[in-house]
């Protein structure tokens, strides 16, 4: 069958896109489409083209299979021209969603109509590099300059609502093909030509200084990234007199950047991401269906995973020790939700109705008939194991009881109850209701229907899910560990907190690796290494973390850490210095000067082995699984890629 076919209705000739599953623009999607436009023209009985995709989106992107190999003709810049020089209007009908070189084509066209629920973008940035089809060049002179610097520098894409508001689609329709003709006929004698996007942007549209603007907020907001200043750059040149002269700059930057080092970290990433459930044993059409949820523990996690499985429509019972304490965790719900009404993400419909699929309970007969329950208590096991002793008597057979905990065995938890197959691990990343990442624990035991169900359930709530063994920390806090331990031995090297932090901020991290231990808490790092068996620990790596929590100092919550807070500043003091010169004196290290490169390339090696040995224990299915955590959980710069894929090149 034909990627693409050809039909007429009336005057109207309709051009269907048929390549499942997300019509990628594959060589043969783009030869039929060049040949359905060649056929419209030729057909004096066509007036006007409508363009419209089957399945269950418009074209969302180029072909994945294509990405580093020799392009092959028609080229999707040509075929872009090529369909924005047809002499009648050509309408596409968007639904699901347009990105990248869908967009592209669809700007091509002289007229587009989408569905409420579609949604349009220039992803490109987000892979490291720049349309290079004219979407650069289209956009502003459709919507205008700083509009379609958002869209391109952000890579989000935009609802048909505003899509609408800004003039990217003419219309937004019910029924998409009957309503796509409906308004393909009134353009029947219609000259295109006044709506074609190659003519010049006024320089008084826009203000002077936008691009000056831009890249200063890239600095900030984007620091070390090639591509959004490229894309600037791209913009920049569409605003030009001359149309040609820009599509060429477009291009010129969009081939420059496909080839840079961070473009291709940033694809290695983006597959990965895509391959997390590509382990053995793990067959997603064995997943049972999910249609009620329990969450044991209404804290700052368990509040949060309550609300993500509201969110999706899916019934939460927040179960705790007593009335106060399950009612506050309700709280904590609605402050969320609050927070994210005023942040725009939700309206306060919205709100409400996900709020109300949240039912605070202290029975654990409540749970008799649900199907997952998550349990999300402190990180002790002896409380775990009365737990989950507790739902294995109140749950039917079948239901599936996770643990949220963060590193605890869960081999061991699930002896407390009579089905260990139905145990596994669901370890949120705080917070749960914003973070995307979620490590599925498979125990010794745990049927792979269960795990099937579970990465079912979690593609659902739009989370990125990776498949774990069990091991002290898992994946993401065992590597984490190995990571503090060596920036650990650096600053007794160093005699600062502060030279590795600047250097691993340097290297792209969020914040430093002290500057996090004092958001989150030196005591929580503290409590779990006086739970670990001697000699689990290195020896001098976490003298100074211990010696501050003895010393009542435990980050941000106690005003001090690593270093001191208050008034709205941050500042090294003698007391954290001293502390860490006469514990490397004890320990005989000379303090020496160390350059960025060698913090940052010790503290990415110490990953990396660590990574290593994770995957020779069969902890983690392959590297990228590591690198998916480390990005999305840790804050590892998305741009070199990961841990692993990053550390080949410091190890080898």
């Amino acid at each position: 069958m034909s990627a693409v076919t050809v039909t007429r209705v009336g005057q109207v000739g309709v051009i269907r896109v048929d390549a499942p599953p997300v019509n990628a623009i594959s060589q043969a999607v783009r030869q039929g489409l060049w040949d359905a436009v060649e056929a419209i023209v030729a057909d004096p009985r066509v007036a006007v083209g409508v363009l419209i995709c089957a399945g269950r989106t418009f074209m969302a992107g180029a072909d994945a299979s294509e990405l580093g190999k020799p392009p092959v003709p028609p080229h999707l810049n040509d075929l872009v021209l090529f369909i924005e020089s047809c002499p009648k209007p050509v309408v596409a009908a968007i639904h699901g969603q347009a990105l990248g070189g869908g967009l592209e084509i669809a700007l091509a066209c002289s007229h587009r109509v989408a569905v409420s629920n579609a949604r349009l973008g220039l992803p490109e940035v987000n892979l490291g590099f720049v349309p290079g089809a004219g979407g650069t060049q289209r956009l502003p002179r459709l919507i205008g300059v700083e509009p379609a610097l958002e869209m391109a520098v952000e890579g989000q894409p935009v609802a048909a609502q505003n899509a609408l508001e800004t003039g990217l689609i003419n219309a937004i329709t019910e029924d998409l093909e009957p309503d796509a003709m409906a308004f393909a006929a009134t353009l029947i004698g219609v000259d295109p030509t006044p709506v074609k996007l190659n003519r010049p942007i006024a320089a008084e549209s826009f203000e002077a200084d936008v691009f000056d603007r831009w890249r200063a907020m890239c600095g900030r907001r984007k620091r070390g990234l090639d591509a959004p200043l490229a894309v600037i750059d791209a913009v920049q040149a569409a605003a030009g007199p001359d149309f040609q002269a820009g599509l060429d700059t477009e291009r010129a930057l969009s081939l420059r950047l496909r080839k840079s080092p961070q473009s291709t970290a940033l694809r290695h990433i983006f597959f990965a991401e895509r391959a997390t459930y590509k382990v053995d044993g793990l067959d997603l059409s064995q997943a049972g269906d999910l249609s009620s949820v329990a969450v044991i523990g209404a804290g700052t996690m368990g509040a949060g995973i309550a609300q993500v499985f509201a969110a999706q429509d899916i019934p939460v019972t927040l179960v705790e020790i007593s009335e106060e304490a399950a009612q506050a965790g309700l709280e904590r719900v609605r402050d969320n939700l609050e927070q994210a009404v005023k942040r725009g993400k939700l309206d306060a419909a919205q709100a409400e109705t996900i709020l109300a699929q949240v039912t605070p309970t202290t029975d654990y007969q409540a749970l008799a008939s649900t199907d997952l329950v998550i349990e999300a208590a402190v990180e002790d096991m002896a409380i775990k194991k009365q737990i989950f002793a507790r739902l294995d008597r109140a749950c039917h057979p079948d239901a599936i009881l996770a643990t949220n905990t963060s590193y605890l065995d869960i081999n061991e938890i699930a002896t407390a109850t009579s089905r260990p197959d139905r145990v596994a691990g669901l370890h949120f990343f705080s917070p749960a209701q914003i973070m995307k990442l979620v490590e599925i624990i498979r125990t010794d035991s745990t049927n792979p229907a269960v795990t099937a169900t579970l990465a079912a359930v979690l593609k659902k709530l739009g989370k990125v899910g990776v498949i774990a063994g069990v091991c002290h920390g898992f994946i993401g806090n065992r590597m984490y560990q190995a990571y503090q331990r060596e920036a650990g031995l650096l600053m007794l090297e160093c005699g600062s907190p502060e030279p590795v932090d600047a250097a691993l901020r340097q290297f792209g991290m969020a914040i430093g690796p002290f500057e996090v231990l004092d958001l989150s808490g030196i005591d929580i790092g503290y409590l779990m290494r006086k739970a670990l068996p001697d000699g689990a620990v290195h020896p001098l790596a976490f003298q100074v973390h211990d010696r501050l929590v003895e010393m009542d100092r435990k980050g941000r919550k106690t005003q001090a850490g690593f270093y001191s807070y208050g008034a709205g500043s941050i500042n090294l003091d003698d007391t954290v210095l001293t502390l860490i010169r006469d514990i490397a004196k004890k320990a005989r290290i000379a303090h020496r000067g160390l350059s960025v490169q060698e913090i940052t390339d010790r503290c990415i090696r110490a990953l990396h082995d660590e990574g290593k040995a994770i995957l020779s224990e069969g902890v983690a299915a392959k590297p990228g699984d590591i690198d998916v955590v480390f990005v999305n959980g840790y804050g590892f710069p998305r741009h070199r890629g990961g841990p692993m894929y990053h550390g080949k090149n410091v190890v080898g």
